[in-house]
């Protein structure tokens, strides 16, 4: 069943952001007014899966763009979910098409890629997020958009999130890893993660579902057969990480994760970007786009500096696990 509501916003018309400052790297929109468009801007913004940290992406977003001074006449936002079904993000990205729309904001790479797709012979404008490895949609970090499309690349650095297990374990031997190898997004996260795991000396064990609802099965099998386990951000995994959490748990296996989310599920520790951060630069780039910046001049933007996640209450729970007093105290906490 798709998810479907519209939201009506206006943005920018010439203003800037209010005083309440981003934690990102900061806009500033040039004084000149934009002119006043003949009807509201019309986005269509897709989400692949209903899962925790894609939703503090679209509610960051859609929060930003307030903070740049909304009015109902300007900018028009309908918002579709797709849940987890990539037959079901084309359709509604053609859908988007059909209707005309201005711009599509995709959050996920599957919902990313349905949306280059749909436009494709269009002037439709793309604002992706929720992506950590550009590669799968075809373009290059950093490089000037030679279509219609922009967004925010989130990576999940394997080799920090490594060394950080070995800190609070430095007799990791075996890792597991559990993940949908038909997500691109995933798949080049356990990739990096492999080559990472090569250089320590670790060895994968990896164990690959098709649905949710294989989830809890494999990961129990993996939790009894490695030392520790990792999953990436994986629009199929993370609807299921309290499924996650209670294998991991019931095996007193520590759980590394490649999202926020997954950490506020459960998981020991993660390294990468705070999701809200990704939806508010998201909206940044929509917000420069909208007020008529040429996507050329607005490349799509990769974070090169990462927090540490961590939760307390599993770190406690875990006989042989500890981290350093410093890493604790450098660390976003949840418990």
């Amino acid at each position: 069943m798709l998810l479907c509501v519209a939201l009506v916003l206006g943005v920018l018309g010439g203003c800037a952001p209010q005083e309440e400052e981003s934690s990102l790297v900061s806009v500033s929109p040039s004084p000149s007014p934009t002119p006043e468009p003949a009807g509201p801007w019309r986005i269509g913004l897709v989400q692949y899966q209903e899962h925790s940290a894609l939703d503090a992406i679209r509610e960051a977003f859609m929060q930003r763009l307030e903070e740049w001074g909304c009015t109902e006449e300007q900018v028009e936002i309908q918002y579709q979910n797709a849940q987890g079904d990539p037959a079901q993000a084309g359709e509604i990205c053609q859908g988007f098409v059909e209707d005309e729309v201005d711009m599509i904001v995709a959050l996920a790479t599957p919902a990313a890629q349905a949306a280059l797709s749909a436009v494709a012979g269009t002037q439709i404008q793309v604002v992706f997020a929720g992506v950590t490895d550009p590669e799968p949609l075809g373009l290059t970090e950093g490089a000037a958009p030679e279509s219609a499309v922009t967004g925010v690349v989130s990576p999940a650095p394997a080799g920090s999130l490594l060394d950080l297990a070995l800190q609070a374990d430095s007799g990791l031997q075996t890792l597991g890893v559990l993940y949908n190898p038909e997500e691109a997004n995933a798949l080049a996260q356990v990739e990096a993660l492999q080559a990472a795991c090569a250089e320590r000396g670790i060895t994968v064990t990896e164990s690959t579902v098709s649905s949710s609802e294989e989830v809890q099965q494999a990961a129990g099998e993996l939790c009894a057969a490695v030392d520790a386990l990792y999953t990436p951000a994986d629009s199929t995994v993370a609807p299921a990480a309290a499924a996650v959490s209670e294998a991991a748990k019931g095996a007193g296996t520590p759980w590394y994760a490649g999202s926020e989310s997954m950490v506020q599920a459960g998981a020991l520790a993660a390294v990468g970007v705070e999701e809200k951060e990704t939806g508010r630069k998201a909206a940044d780039l929509a917000a420069q786009l909208i007020r008529g910046q040429a996507v050329s001049q607005a490349p799509v933007y990769t974070y090169s500096t990462f927090r540490t996640f961590l939760n307390v209450t599993t770190l406690q729970a875990l006989e042989g696990i500890s981290l350093p007093q410093e890493t604790q105290l450098n660390a976003f906490i949840y418990s």
